[in-house]
């Protein structure tokens, strides 16, 4: 079964602030080579979440992992996006689409906020 992780962000209007996740698909991919990674935004940004499955979909992909990457379940994690899926699930019954756990906060996070104050405290 040909599977992939599609990773979800929230869009914005500055490109620059699109290219995060973009970034995060790359590193994702340099840890698992072996899996498809991919990206798509809520609202803003190209490609949008039905785009990103579309594509996925011409890949051959048979499960999508779709990974929010956002820190806590808002609107966009309990509607929004399962809306979009389910929708998204109907034109493609074929694929099977799996919604991960939001991102989140997790104890790892802590040690990235201190480095950053560090490096802040040394600028």
């Amino acid at each position: 079964m040909k599977k992939a992780v599609l990773l979800v962000g929230h869009g914005s209007r500055r490109a620059e602030a699109n290219e995060a996740l973009v970034y995060l698909a790359d590193l994702l991919k340099k840890k698992r080579p072996e899996t498809e990674m991919s990206y798509g935004y809520l609202q803003f940004a190209q490609p949008d979440l039905p785009a990103a499955l579309e594509a996925l979909d011409k890949k051959g992909i048979e499960e999508v992992a779709v990974v929010p990457v956002f820190l806590y379940e808002g609107i966009h994690i309990r509607e929004d996006i399962p809306e979009v899926l389910a929708e998204e699930q109907k034109k493609r019954p074929h694929m099977r689409l799996v919604q991960a756990p939001v991102l989140g906060i997790d104890e790892r996070m802590a040690d990235i906020v201190l480095d950053r104050v560090d490096q802040g405290l040394r600028g």
